[in-house]
């Protein structure tokens, strides 16, 4: 079984939660203790950058990227029969009748005792590479963002934990392409003032908000 990667590149759709100008990992005590993603350094080894990529069902279903992917997945579980106890689906359908991919990529790799990044590729509707500008800007990539991308995957193998075998293909993050970009701005406004006596009506017009 060949293990070498393909490129495959997906329809356009939503970026969401995308960790594209910065890595995270995961944090166990995030989130008052329910765990969740903080940002990470590009250097750090438990680091990866990621996004889920959202694709309306009807552009998805007449991509080249379903037709590509669906006849390695069946490949993968006819090459695998009997190896495996379950299967991760590479995409999956969300509550609105979408269909759902999560891309990857690992931030960085030790290799002769140094720390190697492996940030992925950014680039605007042209083609034209921005990494360099997101990351001079400072620019963090908010949810909601449109656009493509450019991943490489190969035929999988099982994989066993806790005495589960358990076949799944990933999604290597190699590049986004965005149709639009939009910018994400923390919220601004000032916390309430404990203690304080709300403004009512008989001060004067009815506040209009």
């Amino acid at each position: 079984m060949s293990t070498k990667k393909m490129h495959y590149f997906t329809p356009i759709g939503t970026f969401n939660y995308p960790w594209l100008d910065k890595p995270s990992k995961w944090d166990a005590s995030a989130r008052d203790g329910k765990g969740g993603s903080k940002p990470a350094e590009p250097t750090d080894l438990n680091g990866s950058y990621s996004v889920k990529l959202t694709v309306d069902a009807g552009v998805f279903k007449t991509s080249d990227f379903k037709k590509q992917i669906d006849e390695l997945w069946d490949l993968a579980q006819k090459t695998n029969k009997g190896k495996y106890d379950e299967t991760k689906d590479p995409y999956w359908g969300d509550d609105e009748g979408n269909v759902c991919l999560t891309a990857r990529r690992q931030a960085a790799f030790q290799k002769d005792g140094k720390i190697q990044t492996m940030r992925p590729k950014l680039e605007d509707c042209t083609g034209r590479d921005i990494t360099k500008y997101v990351e001079e800007e400072g620019i963090q990539v908010a949810s909601e963002s449109t656009g493509r991308l450019d991943v490489t995957t190969y035929v999988p193998v099982p994989k066993k934990k806790d005495g589960v075998a358990t076949l799944r293909m990933n999604f290597d993050l190699v590049k986004a392409q965005f149709k639009v970009l939009k910018r994400y701005e923390a919220d601004k406004s000032m916390a309430p003032i404990d203690g304080g006596s709300p403004v009512g009506e008989e001060l004067g017009e009815a506040i209009p908000y």
